[in-house]
């Protein structure tokens, strides 16, 4: 659920490729302070977030990572995260997700 604040920005790196998986060092810029990750994405979320492949990988990168940063009180922000953690732990996080991409 988002805040009531402004929302979250958040950069990607460089974009790598890694064994069926795209990864990127990322930060999140929030009111409560800024952090840093490395987000992995397999090639399997990418196909449950952008079924159509019409959005890039940075792109559904990006709105995993707002859905993390707008889910951080229940879920708080680690170091490494993987896209497959958002939808292991929030069952509305692939409909959210989509919603992101829609917007």
């Amino acid at each position: 659920m988002p805040s009531d604040g402004p929302e979250p920005t958040i950069r990607l790196g460089a974009e790598r490729e890694a064994d069926q998986a795209w990864i990127w060092h990322a930060s999140i810029d929030a009111v409560e302070g800024s952090t840093l990750h490395e987000l992995r994405l397999s090639w399997a979320d990418y196909n449950v977030f952008s079924p159509d492949g019409t959005r890039t990988p940075a792109d559904v990168g990006r709105a995993v990572l707002l859905f993390f940063a707008r889910h951080r009180r229940d879920f708080p922000l680690r170091e490494r995260l993987d896209a497959a953690m958002a939808r292991m732990r929030f069952p509305f996080a692939d409909r959210d997700i989509a919603e992101l991409l829609a917007g």
